[in-house]
């Protein structure tokens, strides 16, 4: 699902207030990507989540708005970035993407009845290492 013009809107108003605090106020992080076809860096301030399915740890990172967005497409394409969280820098590495339900059984109850309740289909996963 795309996102609504009306939030599109706001995104571009709201999202350099929030980077302030983003990268401080968990869950909120700020993901570093490089555009595709620009090489230009930006920086999007987004919830994560961390997992522990088997013994790495995973970067869930949800797609309310589905992978068509700009910062998923870089970070699919690139398949690496790095993620800035609690002042703490992080890399995430082999990003693909999963079905909310899938990333949904990895994480603890509440992250996990987030995603459902808003109805994300979709996330971005994978593995978390410090920068």
């Amino acid at each position: 699902m795309a996102a609504p013009d009306l939030v599109v809107k706001a995104g571009k108003v709201l999202n350099p207030w929030v980077l302030r605090v983003a990268g401080r106020l968990p869950p909120w992080v700020v993901l570093h990507h490089v555009g595709r076809k620009s090489g230009k860096d930006y920086t999007t301030p987004l919830v994560a989540f961390a997992a522990r399915p088997e013994e790495e740890i995973l970067a869930v990172l949800p797609l309310p708005w589905g992978s068509g967005t700009d910062w998923a497409r870089n970070t699919m394409s690139s398949g690496t970035v790095r993620l800035t969280r609690a002042g703490a820098e992080f890399v995430v590495k082999d990003v693909r993407l999963v079905p909310a339900y899938e990333a949904a059984g990895w994480l603890a109850a509440v992250p996990s009845t987030l995603l459902s309740a808003a109805g994300v289909e979709e996330c971005l996963v994978g593995t978390l290492h410090p920068a």
